[in-house]
């Protein structure tokens, strides 16, 4: 009998199909990294009905399909406002887009977590991490990934913080603005850290860090090549975190 969960991580989409790719290989569990929008080559058509793709495939199969936000997502959830503005932004999709993520906003989270392996859209840099998370969690909070959906939902507003490296005002990102090279210089100790959200151009990148139980995986990298990170979990853990 197969105790194990393989988990499939599909990086920034802005638009693209390429995730279909991932449905014909041998997978349990398909996590999206965030940013299905926004693009500079796919038609706003296209866009759209990409993304009401990946919401039916999450409707079909909600334990297996982990749809994460991402700071392009954010946007339109968040009506246009300037503090989520993103480059690329398209005025004309903004009430397609608003009405499809608020009639389904709870099919998305901002974190999702098994074991030390945590998944976010731009990463966690430690700095930000005990800045101001540390003293927001709460013995209700399973993980660290039900804190960080917690404190999204609640708009705590660190969580949108934009780092100097991405042209914002803050100290460090927090985890939809994070730049990698934040994340690689400051990792969050004990974890392995799995996100998108700054462009690599040869595939997945993993960095091993030196620090014992903390890694870090880069997969905003379809663009260039159609590379999905592949994890085998223990199916029982998988289930259970979320």
């Amino acid at each position: 009998m197969n105790n194990t969960v393989t988990i499939f991580t599909i990086g920034d989409l802005h638009g693209s199909d390429v995730w279909k790719e991932a449905l014909s290989r041998k997978w349990d569990v398909l996590v999206f990294i965030g940013d299905y929008v926004d693009s500079s080559i796919i038609s706003e058509e296209q866009i759209l009905g990409n993304l009401q793709e990946i919401i039916e495939l999450k409707n079909q199969f909600k334990d297996r399909i982990i749809l994460l936000w991402g700071n392009h997502d954010l946007s339109y959830f968040y009506g246009g406002h300037s503090r989520h503005y993103c480059s690329g932004f398209r005025k004309k999709m903004l009430p397609e887009l608003f009405s499809l993520f608020t009639a389904n906003s709870n099919l998305f989270q901002a974190a999702y977590q098994v074991d030390h392996h945590i998944w976010t859209h731009a990463g966690i840099v430690n700095a930000w991490y005990e800045t101001y998370i540390a003293n927001q969690v709460t013995q209700d909070d399973f993980n660290l990934a039900s804190t960080l959906n917690r404190l999204f939902k609640e708009y705590y507003e660190p969580m949108f913080h934009i780092g100097a490296k991405r042209g914002g005002l803050n100290e460090h990102g927090g985890i939809f603005w994070a730049h990698a090279s934040e994340v690689i210089e400051d990792p969050l100790p004990g974890y392995h850290n799995i996100f998108g959200h700054t462009k690599t151009r040869n595939g997945i990148v993993r960095y091993n860090t030196g620090l014992k139980n903390t890694k870090i995986t880069m997969v905003d990298c379809l663009d260039t090549s159609a590379d999905f990170f592949e994890i085998d979990m223990e199916k029982q853990r998988c289930y259970t975190q979320t």
